[in-house]
């Protein structure tokens, strides 16, 4: 009878900790998903930074093309 109380105790223990280990990584789960969220959105904002970065070195880079082009015409009707 002692050893079936004692398989009782151990599996009690078990059920515990296995509930227990459930619990925190239903949490984990949770901390993982809020961080993912927070790392997606933060990844778009970088994303739109860049494209708008792209954007405004292409037009600076137009508008000094135009300028060293008027420069040489000038050069080239003197």
């Amino acid at each position: 009878m002692e050893l079936l109380d004692l398989l009782e105790q151990q599996i009690d223990a078990l059920l515990g900790q296995s509930a227990a280990l459930r619990q925190e990584n239903a949490r984990l789960r949770k901390e993982v998903e809020t961080e993912l969220a927070s790392l997606v959105a933060e990844n778009q904002a970088l994303k739109d930074s860049l494209e708008e970065e792209k954007r405004t070195r292409a037009a600076v880079l137009g508008r000094l093309d135009a300028l060293l082009l008027r420069l040489k015409d000038n050069a080239a009707a003197e």
